[in-house]
């Protein structure tokens, strides 16, 4: 065989190398693309994530600002089975979601998770019983009383810190939420920890407005966030979903939203 014939097989191998590498790549990069977002988030937290109890479609000011960003990034977006909130987090840690639509941030979850830019801000509020011999004016004032909150729920890492080592908080796994503001006004407890507007929207749905009050200051006060999975593809839309995020905030998307949930508060 001569000089020219070796260079030319050797030429030919070396292209079909490639092009099997080329296909393998490609093969590759189609089954790591996310096309599809898995969007979950709770489904009673007024107004940063809900589900209407006819239809149980998840609705409120994350999931409707994540469903249009993520089709706008041209993605399509299926919506999750209403979980317990527990259950959410772990299945976005181990990859079965993809987004959770609306969460505080905390170390933990920056570890675990991909932490969106803040959305939004939130109080922590501290509801009482109005019979209560006198009025808490800080944390340390509710040491000694019979606190209640809902299970699974986090309400920032000074807080629970201080609650772990100072406070007596029963958490039970309520299916309805409004069962602890019901304890509240059957004096079976005597502050309920839960996001402020949240609580004020239970009390009007319990009809609790002359029994149960808020306190003036908050407990916490929170930045509120997208997780997204580091399990799946679709960690690689966080930040083009940021700077879609940042581009809608700035242009009042959030605030139309807010409004348009605060309107529609009197319809449930």
């Amino acid at each position: 065989m001569s000089i020219y014939s070796e260079l030319r097989l050797i030429s030919n191998v070396i292209f079909v190398a490639l092009i099997c590498l080329f296909q393998t790549a490609q093969a590759h990069a189609g089954s790591d693309a996310c096309s599809e977002v898995k969007l979950n988030g709770s489904g009673v937290w007024y107004p940063v994530s809900m589900r209407q109890e006819a239809s149980g479609t998840l609705n409120g000011v994350f999931p409707d600002l994540g469903r249009e960003i993520l089709t706008s990034l041209h993605v399509n977006v299926a919506e999750g089975p209403d979980l317990p909130w527990n259950r959410v987090l772990v299945l976005l840690e181990k990859g079965q979601i993809d987004v959770l639509a609306g969460a505080y941030k905390t170390d933990e979850r920056l570890k675990k998770y991909g932490v969106s830019r803040p959305v939004m801000q939130e109080e922590v509020g501290i509801f009482i019983r109005k019979s209560l011999e006198s009025r808490p004016q800080s944390l340390k004032d509710l040491i000694g009383l019979r606190g209640v909150a809902p299970f699974g729920a986090s309400f920032g890492e000074e807080f629970e810190n201080f609650a772990t080592e100072s406070l007596s908080i029963d958490r039970q796994p309520f299916d309805d939420f409004k069962t602890y503001m019901r304890l509240l006004m059957e004096d079976k407890a005597d502050y309920l920890v839960i996001a402020r507007q949240d609580g004020v929207m239970m009390i009007d749905e319990t009809g609790a407005v002359d029994l149960v009050e808020v306190l003036p200051w908050p407990a916490a006060v929170n930045t509120l966030h997208f997780l997204f999975s580091r399990a799946t593809p679709c960690i690689a839309l966080l930040e083009p979903f940021n700077e879609a995020l940042t581009k809608r905030i700035d242009a009042g998307a959030l605030k139309g939203l807010l409004d348009s949930y605060q309107m529609s508060e009197g319809d449930g």
